[in-house]
Order: structure tokens, then sequence, then C-alpha cells
């Protein structure tokens, strides 16, 4: 098979891709048979049996022992090595011959035991070539069964990696809920969603409580970014965020979802929450809108309790404090009229400035959130009764639909698919009429599977209004017992403020579906160092 070498410096290379017990011992045993191989041979010196495991041979970059034989060679201390196979000299073809070439210049000649090939031989490179091509096409068709796989199972809704999650543990591929992490996850969200506060602030408020992440160190702006973001915390999974452009590089990415042939794996309520689907969709609008205002060159504030959600009727643009410290002189002025004046018209660029809006006074948003507030007190009863009589509108008008009958025609055609394959296999039909029979039982799968989606989609849509609903009701019984005239409460309850003109303002809360258009006037006393708010209509919008 290949021709003895006298009085050569032999080493020997083997490896095996997962570090898994039964793996493991393979590798020992090959060790083992290498060492006692060449110290049997007479002129053989053993210089080392090399070995890497837990690592692929796709490439050679991460195998550390195999690039240490390498310099071993080039520093003259190796004479021929021996390796059990071309699979586990490298899976890569490139490789493969750049390696074997390169050692043939400096008189190291590779011999692969079981592929009867020594590159000393005339046809060894012709032969390793064609068992190399053979090498990394079976690397590339374990890649696809195990990327085939692992997708799969993730459409099964099997949970892979996630175990220094906040909040959550993996166990047999679920989540469960951690409680004492879930409580600083519930407190994030709060924070950020009800309190208006920035990831910033946040990470030095947990990390001035003494609360460390789940790896035990201290909080960043950029850890508390990611939980928000994070849809498993709501019910969701999301998987194969990250994907290899090829088995050869490995080469990572972001999964963005725009790669069909990777596409991103979501499943809705596949677990059970931390928080409502309610505090997710306000803690993303806001990030959106936050984020929005960073591209637009403005920076979003909780200096005050209604910082960043003034804005104006007219023209859209936010509403920033200006004037005198104390809350009676300090006013909120439209930015576009600040910036551009008073009146309307088109700039050099094309673009729309200038606002006639005129400013309002702090003391005056903190009347009419009083008010408010104060007419909740007095309507709770009214207000509970509609939500409850929406609630049981909804569930007279109930729509969900039960797709297991679907699944069963599903499970009905793929049967049907097997035992056509068998009619072929045992010449009853031909494979033309396999194909047609095949193509018509797809479409079908895809027609149901497509109504499936449909019918879960309502079915999620039903469930998210209710609880919506409810979360409204116990909302509003905790607006009915807070204090009307704390700001604190004001900045936590205020959702949104529109500006339309002096008098005329819609405030939305996030208790109620619903917002309150306050129509009032002002008058000031002591050169305006005294406001008197008078309202003459609070309409529900």
């Amino acid at each position: 098979m290949y021709r003895d070498n006298k009085n050569r410096k032999v080493a020997a290379y083997a490896r095996v891709s997962t570090d898994l017990t039964d793996q493991l011992h393979s590798l020992a045993a090959q060790i083992k048979y290498f060492t006692e191989y060449i110290s049997a041979h007479d002129g053989w010196e053993l210089i080392e049996v090399y070995s890497d495991e837990g690592i692929t041979g796709t490439t050679t970059k991460k195998r550390d022992n195999f690039n240490r034989m390498i310099k071993d060679c080039e520093e003259g201390k190796i004479d021929t090595i021996l390796t059990k196979e071309v699979s586990r000299f490298a899976r890569n073809t490139v490789d493969t011959l750049n390696y074997t070439r390169k050692l043939s210049q400096i008189g190291v000649n590779v011999i692969f035991m079981n592929d009867g090939i020594d590159t000393n031989d005339k046809d060894g490179e012709l032969r390793l070539t064609i068992m190399a091509s053979i090498a990394q096409e079976e690397s590339r068709k374990i890649s696809e069964r195990v990327k085939w796989g692992i997708r799969r199972k993730m459409e099964d809704g099997w949970v892979y990696g996630y175990c220094t999650m906040l909040g959550f543990r993996t166990v047999d591929g679920k989540l469960e809920i951690v409680p004492e992490e879930a409580e600083i996850v519930k407190r994030i969200f709060h924070s950020y969603v009800y309190e208006g506060k920035g990831c910033h602030t946040i990470a030095n408020e947990l990390n001035a409580a003494g609360l460390l992440t789940v790896r035990g160190k201290m909080w960043r702006e950029d850890g508390v970014c990611r939980i928000l973001k994070n849809d498993k915390y709501v019910g969701d999974l999301t998987q194969w965020k990250h994907y290899s452009t090829d088995f050869l590089t490995k080469r990572v990415l972001q999964n963005n979802g725009d790669n069909p042939d990777t596409p991103l794996i979501t499943i809705k309520d596949h677990h059970e929450g931390i928080i409502s689907r309610e505090v997710w969709d306000l803690a993303q609008k806001q990030i959106y809108e936050r984020g929005l205002l960073s591209r637009e060159g403005r920076k979003y504030s909780r200096h005050y309790w209604f910082s960043s959600k003034v804005t104006c009727g007219c023209c859209g643009y936010s509403y920033n404090v200006s004037g005198k410290a104390t809350e009676e002189r300090r006013t909120l002025h439209c930015v576009n009229r600040a910036k551009y004046g008073s009146i309307h018209r088109i700039d050099k660029n094309g673009a729309e400035v200038g606002c006639a809006n005129k400013g309002i006074n702090e003391k005056t948003l903190e009347f009419c959130m009083k008010y408010i507030i104060e007419q909740i007190k007095d309507s709770e009863s009214n207000i509970v009764e509609q939500l409850l009589a929406d609630i049981k509108l909804m569930q007279q008008n109930d729509v969900r639909v039960d797709v297991q009958p679907m699944k069963e025609q599903i499970e009905s055609f793929n049967l049907k698919k097997r035992k056509a394959i068998d009619l072929m296999i045992d010449g009853l039909i031909t494979k033309d009429d396999l194909k047609k029979q095949t193509e018509y039982y797809d479409d079908e799968i895809i027609k149901l599977t497509e109504q499936i989606a449909k019918s879960q989609d309502i079915n999620t849509a039903h469930k998210q209004q209710l609880d919506r609903i409810k979360s409204y009701i116990t909302d509003v019984k905790k607006t009915a017992s807070s204090d009307s005239e704390s700001t604190e409460v004001y900045g936590e309850l205020l959702k949104k403020v529109v500006v339309h003109e002096e008098g005329r303002t819609d405030f939305y809360l996030n208790c109620v579906p619903f917002g309150f258009r306050m129509k009032y006037r002002i008058h000031r006393y002591n050169r305006g160092q005294v406001i008197d708010v008078m309202v003459d209509k609070c309409e529900i919008i």
C-alpha cells in the first residue's frame, strides 16, 4: 500500500469533531494505535501523536495541535506524518492539497493509512485530490443534514441555547421562568415603559440596588437594551438569529430574515411570558419613537414628567420646555415654531417649516391631568362596566377556529404520499404518476398550512384583545385609587399629549383605551405669575 521508510522521524495526527464521550474514546484509541504502530517499526522514531478534539475539519484555523505539527515539520523535527484517512486530516480539499504540497516541498510525506495514499507516490496527489473532494462533499452533506434537523426541531418549538438568559432556564428544550430573576425583568420593563427612564439610567439603578446580571456582572446600557428587545420575555420564540454563510468558512452573519434559505423561525405564544403583551408592545413602540427622535437629531428626555410626550397637533413636531424655572412660568413651545418662526413656508430644501401654534404652560398640563384623573375616579364603575361589556361581547362573538381537523388532513396527505412511494417501488405506478400525486398532495398541504397559520393569528389576536381589556380594568381601578395631585403619577399615566391650539388639547393615558379632549380657558393674574384654568368641556375621543 505504501513503502516502509527507514530511519524516519515519524509523527501521527488524530482528530474528532465533537467532544462527546464516545468520540473522545475514539480519539484515545487512535492515539494508542499510532503510538504502538510507529514504535513497532524499526528505524522509525516516534516524535509525537498530535491530536485535536471537538474541532471541525473544514478549516485548520482553530486546530492548534495541527498547526503546531506543521510548524514542527518546517523546523525539521518530522519526516513523515501518519493519519487515519483524508477526512481526519481535513475535509476541505483546498486545505488538504495546500498542506500536502507545502510539506512535500520541505521533504515531509503524509501517509493516509485507510485510503492507501502516500504523497511520495507518483499518483499520490491525484488520488488525494479525489479522496479530499469526497471528504469535502461528505462534510457538506453532514452540514446540511444537521442544519435540517435543527430547523425541524426549532419549528417544533425546541429551544436551543439560552442557558444564561435572565429570567429563564432551559430544561429539555423548554423555557422555564426563574421567579427571582423575572422580577428584575419586570422592573426593567416598568422603568422603561411607565417611568420613561432610559437604558443607561436603568442600568445605574440596578447597580445601585446591588442587582447583578445573570453572569454575575455589573449592568451596562447595552444589556438593558437587549432585554427590552428580546421577545422571549413576552412568550414568543424567535430562533436562527445567526447563520453560517457556508460549511467551509463558517462565517457567521446576523439573520435579518431576508435570506430565504435561512428564514427566521418565530413561534407566537410559545411559552409563558414574564411581561404582558401590552407592556411588550408599549416598549417596542417607545424604542422606535425614541430612536426616531435620535435619528431626527432630537434628544429623548425624562427631565420632567411630561418630557418627550407633548407634540404639536398642527405640524407634528415635539414641544420642548423654555422659560423660567417655576411651574407657573415654565412653558412648552413647538420646536418647529421656535426654530423657524410662526409663518408656515417652504424652505430652500423643499421642506415645510414654521408653525403658528402657541405654547402650553406646565401648570395647565398639571391642571388637566388632575381633572382627568378625578373624572376617572368619579366614573370608575361606569368605565369598568363598559369594559366588562366589551369582554362579554367579544366572548359571544368568539371567532376561534379549531385547527385540529386541518392538522389531521395534513397527516392524511403525508400518509398518502408515503403510500404512493411504496406503490412506485412495487412497480404499480410510474415515476410520473408519483410526481403528479406528490405535487397534488403538497399543494393541498400548503393550503391547509396557510389556513392553520391564519386561524392561529386570529385566535392570538382575539386573546390579545381580551387580555388588553382586562389589563385596562386593572389599570382603571389602580388610577382611581391614585393621588390626583402627584406629578409622579401623571408621568406614569401619561402616554401622549397633542396640542391643537390654545385652549384645545388631547390627552392619552396608559390606563384607558381612549383619549380625552380638553377644552378650556386660561386666566392669568399678577403679571402672569398666577394661572387659573377653567374647563369648558371634556370629551372622550
